[in-house]
């Protein structure tokens, strides 16, 4: 596939806001978060590094569907797919659009899958959602409490991640815990400025790229 063709066909930036810049870039303690789009690219990579693979997936796939058959194709042994949007709450009825937000079973759900990983012992996460910013991060934020709570923060940069509120708030219900969701939002606050300006030079670069 041909990343200029994916890019008008999609017709919207947050898919690519961290393509320029992150192409399986690894956080602490092994717990990794990546865009559909390059999950896709690196599937022989993903493969036989043997992660486990949190695969966050749109409701209805669209124009997504070529890049989550290469994914289901590559014979990943231990991955985990998940149907949810990116939003915080449910869309008005009669809206006629079928996206939906995370609920408790989907978090709960790779949460438990998770868990299970990692007593087999086998710790290495990889967590992909459309634009690795939102539903990724937030999910990588999750695992890593569960692998080590005073370091959950650490998997993300504020400057390209802007975590999903909903799923910061199941967890922090699942958790058990209220030392989440509220660092979270100072750290993204803190950044807004450089996270506008990172958006601003990836508008500038996928407006290149679809010119031309």
């Amino acid at each position: 596939f041909q990343l200029k063709e994916i890019i008008k066909n999609k017709g919207y930036i947050r898919y690519f806001i961290v393509y320029k810049y992150n192409i399986l870039r690894k956080y602490m303690n092994k717990v990794y978060i990546t865009n559909l789009l390059d999950a896709a690219k690196n599937i022989e990579t993903i493969k036989n590094r043997n992660f486990n693979l949190i695969s966050i997936r749109d409701n209805f796939p669209g124009t997504n569907q070529k890049l989550y058959d290469i994914i289901d194709n590559a014979g990943i042994k231990n991955i985990l797919v998940v149907n949810f949007d990116d939003l915080i709450a449910p869309l008005p009825t009669g809206s006629g659009k079928i996206e939906r937000p995370p609920n408790e079973h989907d978090i709960s759900t790779i949460l438990e899958w998770a868990k299970q990983k990692m007593k087999e012992n086998n710790n290495d996460f990889l967590v992909h959602c459309t634009g690795g910013v939102s539903r990724s991060s937030a999910v990588a934020i999750l695992v890593q409490y569960l692998k080590d709570p005073q370091k959950a923060l650490e998997v993300i940069d504020p400057v390209i991640h802007s975590p999903n509120d909903k799923i910061l708030e199941i967890g922090e219900k699942l958790l058990n815990t209220n030392n989440i969701k509220q660092p979270v939002d100072e750290m993204v606050q803190e950044n807004n400025d450089k996270f506008m300006e990172r958006l601003g030079e990836v508008k500038g670069w996928y407006n290149k790229i679809k010119n031309n």
